[in-house]
């Protein structure tokens, strides 16, 4: 297993999905080791073991949320702050999100562990880590990661940021366009396109143009997000009763996105993003997966339902980010049965790490094995980053020794499914050389 980690370490990696931040932005931030349990997967854990969210706050203080306070508030000394810590990493320190963390801190500054006697030291390298160029020092130097598929931030993620293309592609979302709450949200769109939308084929003609200009723009895909507030059950579009819910909406009598109606409204402009993407020629990547935070729901994880959006599309290509995990059997059979979906495994090797060895194994045997993207980071850090494709590579590895020993495999089949999953795969997908 070993050798194939090693050899997998070799393979320049095409990253499907990662929020990392810019790198101007990460320079104002003085980060240490316990402001990384501020992100959201490791201050789930920390929340679900029962730590209050008066001693998270404390502990991990504000340089680590993906938004900066006007006014940074000075952290507790770093002891203090790991007293009130440490009874919940003991609780935390085996999931897959913390071993995330400590992966990278030993990959990127030689730290084996996190205790009492390496915290302050870990802070100390995160800080000489502060500097111009570490971004590439660690993405392409240390992970080799030939290029990662970041997701455009801002307030609605709708503009092509000036990105590093040494490092990055823009992956811009078309939220706003279909999924809109209220009169105020229409308005927004009209002032910001300078356009008057007298209609739904107004949204969707604008979306087109969109996606065009992200495609010339660099763009491999784009997102939608509607996981994050419904099942995937996109219904077939009724072009008539969107007209009149339109209308409502135009005239102040919108019931809202979660509403009948809205669900109208919503279904037919998400079948259009689908469309204008495609007409584009850019994947659409849907979340399909557990939603990020504390008591997240599982409406949105199946891939099932979408199953009537996935038959109206079949020139689209659908990139199913998280694989809509913990429904990975589910998702599986619609990727065996349909040429345009794709599992991205973005998230899920520090989600579930066994699970991904299970599903990979599962999938080998059932999927073209050109329809698994082996890696996504999902973070905001680029040392978390670096841990995470180190899991990553450990759990592809694992899957396939294993059905070596079994006889399933040779090793000559597992290295070429190990370069499929992390460079050639995405490559085809996203349409970028794989000799990055």
């Amino acid at each position: 297993m070993s050798e194939l980690v090693a050899t997998f370490g070799r393979v320049p990696t095409i990253n499907g999905h990662t929020h990392v931040i810019s790198e101007t932005d990460r320079l104002a931030r003085d980060l240490d080791a316990l402001s990384y349990f501020a992100h959201p997967y490791p201050a789930a854990d920390l929340r679900s073991a029962g730590m209050p969210h008066e001693d998270l706050l404390f502990v991990t203080g504000d340089q680590g949320n993906l938004t900066l306070p006007d006014r940074p508030e000075t952290p507790a000394p770093i002891e203090e702050r790991w007293a009130r810590f440490v009874p919940w990493w003991d609780r935390i320190r085996f999931t897959g999100f913390s071993q995330c963390l400590l992966e990278g801190w030993r990959g990127a500054y030689g730290f084996d562990r996190l205790d009492s006697t390496t915290v302050g030291p870990i802070s100390d390298a995160i800080r000489a880590g502060r500097r111009p160029g570490h971004y590439a020092e660690i993405l392409r130097d240390r992970a080799n990661i030939a290029v990662s598929l970041v997701q455009m931030t801002g307030t609605y993620g709708e503009e092509v940021a000036d990105v590093d293309r040494n490092l990055f592609l823009p992956v811009p979302r078309l939220n706003r366009f279909t999924m809109i709450r209220s009169r105020d949200d229409l308005a927004s769109l009209e002032s910001d396109y300078s356009t008057d939308f007298r209609s739904v084929d107004d949204l969707i003609d604008t979306m087109h143009s969109r996606c065009a200009a992200w495609k010339a723009a660099g763009a491999p895909e784009i997102k939608l997000s509607q996981s994050y507030h419904r099942a995937m059950d996109f219904g077939t579009p009724d072009p008539s009763r969107a007209a009149v819910v339109f209308r409502q909406l135009r005239d102040g009598q919108y019931p809202g996105l979660d509403t009948p109606d809205g669900r109208v409204l919503e279904d037919v402009l998400v079948h259009g993003a689908v469309s204008a993407a495609t007409a584009s020629g850019l994947p659409v990547q849907f979340h399909v997966g557990p939603r990020a935070g504390s008591y997240g729901s599982l409406e949105g994880t199946s891939l099932a339902p979408m199953a009537g959006l996935i038959r109206a599309h079949r020139d689209a290509r659908f990139d199913i980010s998280h694989s809509g995990f913990p429904y990975l059997t589910e998702a599986a059979v619609l990727a065996k049965t349909c040429e345009n979906v794709f599992l991205n495994l973005s998230w899920m090797h520090i989600y579930s790490p066994e699970g991904c060895v299970r599903a990979l194994r599962e999938w080998i045997r059932m999927v073209p094995i050109n329809k698994i993207i082996g890696f996504g980071d999902d973070l905001y850090w680029v040392d978390s980053i670096l841990g995470h494709l180190v899991m990553a590579r450990q759990n592809v590895a694992h899957a396939l020794a294993g059905m070596m020993i079994e006889g399933l495999l040779t090793e000559s089949d597992s290295v070429e499914i190990g370069r499929a999953l992390f460079n050639s795969n995405p490559a085809a997908l996203y349409g970028i050389s794989s000799s990055n």
